[in-house]
């Protein structure tokens, strides 16, 4: 690209990342008794250093038991570590609240769609969108994640290493465009991995610290603007292509319709709600895929549980939605999966009122976060909780259940809460454990013995470079 189309794609990024729907407060209260918390350096450096958020979400959880405050670049943060105060702001008080630093920092790619939007914005969006994820629609995208999954194994091959998370990233790609937009991303797939490995790495782990990280010159940063703006022309080759065939009933001929009916939908925010979906549509599902790959690897005895109930429920065929209610130990590994690596590991919100949690005021226009990935590992809540236990997911009956581990409510939360709650959950669930009972009733890929897994907090939790991997038949 040239320098001129660096600036046009920078002038876009910071054009989306200033926009709000409402108003964006700030705390600049000076009369408030505040809880403690760490230091203002321990806390930059816990957010800013690659890859430390995560165990200093950890840290904080273990060191201060209900909430913790602290200093971040002139903003007072609330870090919330008891479930209660957790569901108190997220749930309770939850429409007294917008999003947060990371959400507004993720404008810069997303723009302004569902995940991002705000107020009668987000409530118009989330209306046009419900649609494509009814239970019916659910069940008939189960047939193509399941005839896409069997076309990917078809390219694997006994004895060859691949890089794991670009595997699951590319047929979690693959399924997310012919289910919601009716377009064959496959080809696109090796190039939208670059685009996101680019992207996450130039802003992703920075976007904590706020949409400034958008105005530093860095070579991070053009790589970014670089892949953001290729992203774009992806999206709308999509979009242009879906106007020349019309309406097929999918996601994006609805968003269309609605453009059309005058709902107020504009190319740019029908832009925004296809690239929101193209991207968190594929990428949390294709980063629980790969850390189950990893976990099962290390846990031979794990994947010896879980092919036991493959074996005898599929016996080799593939699986349907019919049977998605018979594999419990499939779906309890997929949410150990999750709680271990949380895809959404951090939440965060600003108040837009004060807010009295946990004995304390929390004052209009302060950040506040809980974080999935600490609260998700509490000694405090969990039995054994850093250990690989998928068992702990199954009832006295047999049965699968988020209720098992007997956790409280504010402890476990990878798809967020109330009215922010991801409108995919049911797809992704789905589409994660058909996936998942496609490919482990012939595959047991083993992770490479010299590989060094580091996890690196983005958007979502990403492993810093790549998940080498022998695919192995069993």
């Amino acid at each position: 690209m040239t320098e001129i189309d660096i600036r046009e794609a920078a002038r876009l990024a910071q054009q989306r990342v200033m926009h709000s729907d409402v108003p964006i407060p700030r705390d600049r209260r000076r009369d408030v008794t505040r809880p403690p918390g760490p230091s203002q350096v321990r806390a930059l450096r816990g957010f800013s250093a690659p890859g430390a958020a995560p165990g200093f979400m950890v840290e904080v959880e273990r060191t201060y038991p209900a909430m913790a405050h602290l200093r971040l670049l002139g903003e007072h943060v609330y870090v919330l570590t008891d479930p209660q105060a957790i569901v108190d702001v997220f749930v309770t008080h939850g429409r007294q609240t917008m999003k947060g630093r990371a959400l507004q920092g993720a404008k810069v790619v997303l723009g302004n769609g569902l995940l991002t939007s705000e107020g009668d914005v987000h409530l118009r969006n989330r209306r046009l969108v419900q649609p494509a994820f009814h239970r019916d629609r659910i069940a008939a995208y189960a047939i193509d994640m399941v005839s896409l999954t069997a076309a990917h194994e078809a390219t694997w091959r006994d004895g060859e290493t691949v890089d794991m998370q670009q595997d699951m990233a590319a047929l979690t790609l693959a399924i997310v465009g012919r289910t919601l937009f009716g377009a064959d991303l496959r080809g696109d797939a090796r190039e939208v991995g670059k685009e996101m490995e680019a992207i996450l790495s130039g802003v992703g782990a920075r976007l904590l610290l706020g949409p400034t990280v958008l105005r530093i010159p860095t070579p991070a940063r053009r790589r970014a603007l670089e892949a953001s703006a290729r992203m774009d022309v992806m999206v709308q080759r999509i979009i242009d292509e879906h106007r020349a065939m019309g309406d097929n009933g999918d996601m994006l001929s609805m968003l269309l319709a609605a453009q059309e009916e005058g709902m107020g939908l504009d190319d740019a925010q029908v832009r925004d709600e296809a690239m929101t979906l193209v991207m968190a549509g594929h990428e949390t599902t294709a980063m629980t895929l790969t850390w189950t790959w990893m976990l099962l690897s290390q846990h031979p005895e794990r994947a010896a549980w879980l092919h036991e109930e493959l074996d005898r429920e599929l016996g080799g065929r593939p699986p349907s939605m019919a049977d998605f209610a018979n594999l419990p130990r499939t779906r309890a590994v997929i949410a150990e999966a999750i709680r271990l690596y949380p895809p959404a590991w951090l939440q965060g919100r600003r108040t837009l009122a004060d807010l009295d949690v946990a004995g304390w005021l929390i004052p209009e226009g302060a950040l506040v976060l809980a974080s999935q990935f600490a609260m998700h590992r509490s000694t405090r809540w969990w039995e054994t909780p850093l250990a690989f236990r998928p068992q702990r997911w199954i009832d006295g009956s047999g049965e699968f259940s988020e209720d098992a581990p007997g956790q409280p409510r504010g402890a476990w939360f990878p798809f967020g809460w109330g009215n922010r709650r991801c409108i995919g959950e049911q797809f992704a669930w789905t589409e994660a454990t058909l996936v998942m009972a496609t490919l482990a009733q012939r595959w047991q890929p083993e992770l490479m013995p010299d590989a060094d897994v580091q996890p690196m907090p983005a958007v979502t939790l990403r492993t810093r470079d790549g998940m080498p991997m022998t695919l192995r038949r069993r």
